[in-house]
This record gives structure tokens, C-alpha cells and sequence, in this order.
């Protein structure tokens, strides 16, 4: 999700291995099994301005990737409590990265001639389609769920009214079933983009009912396993996340205002079951940049269905930069040093961005343990950090040029 509309949501949804031994350094861990990560200083004063005053994050690292060599920087604390210090080796919950691991899925069913871009949903799921729901409108197809032209309503943006705690579970068709009773965005699919997380609980339903098995199966054995993604993990009922973790931080004023410090509320126990298929992935930078890379080098998808992943793109209308294009599951970003692939991810407490070449070769994750949940607009210092951040190369690299 780009920040400005990831904000805006997450305030209604809640009214939403690169481990160390034990007592070696973060810069010493070695992740995804290439060369030792490296603290880069260029990318630690990035980092320090994101966390300095005034600004709200109490912690942000920078991972960059440039082929084998690994660099970071990381500031600020991961856990105000305890005072840990923030690295880029602890888990985190990804947000809207989950819909490129989805989108990943449904495009190998489509390779594998188990389903078509162009089938309908009112097809493949006869049973969502009710006289008195978004659906039985004009047929909405595989495509513009992944792309987001579909109009659907976004459940996110209905939760309010059957909000009771941080930690309660959300049943999927009770979020599908919001999303359908929404009036669409706009009534004819396809004519424009506009961000729903409807789209990806109803790719989870075609995943299951296409394939017989839940999406956490299909993730397991299609990604997780195959890639060796051991730090990650596709939770809903579990609100703790297993092993070293960020905390994540958030604005609960308008929901919670009685709290302890209701600007900076940990809001780590939040369910993953509020965001399913659209954000609910917990992992770890060196995860998220070995599934790009593996991804953008063609290791989980035939050539032609990545080229349609990369280059079936809509504009994101109304989507603020750097978001330029959205494909089937993958944002194209401007940057000054030319397009990114990847995704944002925004969940409460915690936003992460995802920037890879086309190559995989150049990758950046950023992430930072504060989401407020109203509107704020960009965040200009987190996006001007991770930004420089993946256009500068080493100081022993060539120069950055667009590509």
C-alpha cells in the first residue's frame, strides 16, 4: 500500500534465517547465506535522521543488497520497554509485502492451467454472489483482483462498527462479507485503479477452493519451503510473534485514548487474522529480499507470467509517489535512479517498503516500528531514507544509474 491510503485504512480496520547466535553481532549475521551484512555509514545516517526528534519512529533499519554484498543501518530501539536495540535481523509483521506472496500463488495456479486471468469470480465462487452484494454486478475477473481495478469495496474501511479489541479474531468471510456489502468504487471493472484489500481475501478463497488447500499450505510448499524462507511465517489466529521481534507502535488516541501514552502504543498483539491474505506475513528483511530476488529471477514463476506480472501495470491513480504503476501483485516505483518493483506494506505499528530492480540484483528493505493511524499523509523522512537508500551503491561499487 503506498502511505497516504494505508494510513487512511488501517484508522478504520482498528475503529489493522538473518538471526544471530546469541551474542554476535547483527553486522557479523549472515543473511540469506550470502556475505556477512556490513553496517554501511551512509545508510546509518539515513536511519538516524528517520528516528531522530521530532520524528515519532522509535526505530528504522535500511537492508541494501547490490548482487552478494549486504550492507545496513539501523537506529533507535525495537522495544521501548526494554530498550532493545532495533537490527535488521528481528521479525516483523509485513503488512501488504503478503500480497506479492499471494499474487505469487495464484500465478503459478495460472501457469499451471488451473486457473485463467480472466476467469470471473462469480464463477469461480457462486456462492459470494448474492442479489444484495457488490457481486452481482458486472463479472469481476482474477486480473482486476490483482490488480486492483475490480471497484470492490475494501473491507478495511467497514470494520469500525465491529471493532471490540486489538487481539480479536476476524473470521474471512466475515471481512469478505463487509467488503461485498459495500457499494463498488466506481461499477464497471477494470476502467481504474483503486486500492482494496477485498480483492486479496477473495484470491485466498479462489487459492483454496482451486487447489483444495488453504493459502498457508499453498505458501509453504510453493514459497517458503522451496526458498528456504525459515523466518517466515503466515499467522491469523496467533497474535505473539515467535523469536526476537520488532515492536510495533502506533496512534490509538481515537480508538483507545484512556491508555498509557495512546501516541506511542505498542500495538505488537494486534490479531494478523484483520488483514489475512492482504498483510498478514510476519518476516525478516533477509527473507522478504531472498523472495523478491528468487521471484524477479524467475525461480518461482515461468518467464511470460513474470512479464505479466511486472509489465501488466495499471497507474495509480490518486496514489501518491513513488508509486507510478501497479501490476499483478507488484507496485512499480520512480526512484531517482529509475523504476523499483516491489510493494509497501502497512500494517498498525509497523511500515515496510520492498525496492528491487528488475533484476533482483539491487534490493532495498526498509522498515520502521511506528504507523500512526490516521492520515498523515508520507512519510516524507522514511521515504526520502529508504529512497537514497537503494539508489546509492557502496562506496567500493560504480555509481547508480537508471536502469
Amino acid at each position: 500500500m503506498t502511505r497516504r491510503r494505508t494510513t487512511r485504512l488501517l484508522g478504520t480496520a482498528l475503529a489493522l534465517s538473518f538471526l544471530p547466535p546469541s551474542g554476535v553481532a547483527a553486522a557479523d549475521a549472515a543473511p540469506g547465506g550470502q556475505a556477512r551484512a556490513s553496517r554501511d555509514p551512509a545508510l546509518q545516517e539515513l536511519v538516524d535522521r528517520v528516528v531522530a526528534d521530532p520524528h515519532p519512529n522509535p526505530g528504522a533499519f535500511l537492508l541494501a543488497r547490490d548482487g552478494e554484498r549486504t550492507r545496513f543501518g539501523a537506529a533507535g530501539v525495537a522495544d521501548r520497554a526494554t530498550g532493545a536495540a532495533m537490527r535488521p535481523d528481528l521479525r516483523f509483521r509485513s503488512g501488504s509485502l503478503t500480497k506479492t506472496f499471494t499474487a505469487t500463488v495464484v500465478l503459478q495456479l495460472v501457469a499451471e492451467h488451473r486457473l485463467r486471468l480472466d476467469d470471473t469470480v462469480q464463477r469461480l465462487l457462486p456462492d459470494q454472489v448474492r442479489a444484495d452484494n457488490a457481486l452481482s454486478g458486472a463479472p469481476v475477473t482474477v486480473r482486476q483482483l490483482l490488480n486492483h481495478t475490480s471497484g470492490l469495496y475494501d473491507y478495511l474501511d467497514g470494520l469500525i462498527p465491529h471493532f471490540e479489541s486489538l487481539d480479536q479474531y476476524w473470521p474471512r468471510d466475515q471481512l469478505i462479507a463487509i467488503g461485498l456489502a459495500g457499494p463498488r468504487y466506481f461499477p464497471t471493472p477494470g476502467t481504474r485503479f483503486r486500492y482494496s484489500n477485498t480483492n486479496y481475501l477473495l484470491l485466498d478463497l479462489i487459492v483454496e477452493r482451486v487447489t483444495d488447500r488453504d493459502l498457508r499450505t499453498n505458501l509453504e510448499r510453493r514459497v517458503l519451503k522451496p526458498l528456504g524462507l525459515r523466518d517466515t511465517s503466515y499467522p491469523l489466529a496467533d497474535t505473539t510473534i515467535d523469536g526476537p521481534h520488532v515492536h510495533g507502535y502506533a496512534d490509538v488516541s481515537r480508538l483507545l485514548p484512556n491508555v498509557p501514552d495512546p501516541t506511542r502504543y505498542d500495538v505488537t498483539s494486534i490479531s494478523p487474522s484483520e488483514a489475512g491474505a492482504s498483510g498478514a506475513i510476519v518476516t525478516t528483511a533477509a527473507d522478504v529480499a531472498r523472495f523478491y530476488r528468487a521471484l524477479l529471477r524467475g525461480r518461482l514463476l515461468p518467464p511470460a507470467i513474470l512479464r505479466r506480472m511486472l509489465d501488466d501495470t495499471v497507474p495509480t491513480t490518486g496514489s501518491p509517489r513513488p508509486a507510478v504503476g501497479y501490476g499483478l501483485g507488484m507496485y512499480v516505483y520512480a526512484t531517482d535512479c529509475g523504476p523499483a518493483y516491489g510493494h509497501g506494506g502497512s500494517a498498525p505499528g509497523y511500515l515496510t517498503f520492498a525496492l528491487n530492480s528488475r533484476d533482483g540484483h539491487r534490493q532495498l528493505v526498509a522498515h520502521t516500528n511506528w504507523n500512526p493511524l490516521v492520515d498523515a499523509g508520507l512519510d516524507e523522512p522514511f521515504w526520502a531514507a529508504f529512497q537514497k537508500g537503494y539508489c546509492r551503491r557502496g562506496a567500493d561499487a560504480p555509481a547508480a544509474t537508471p536502469h
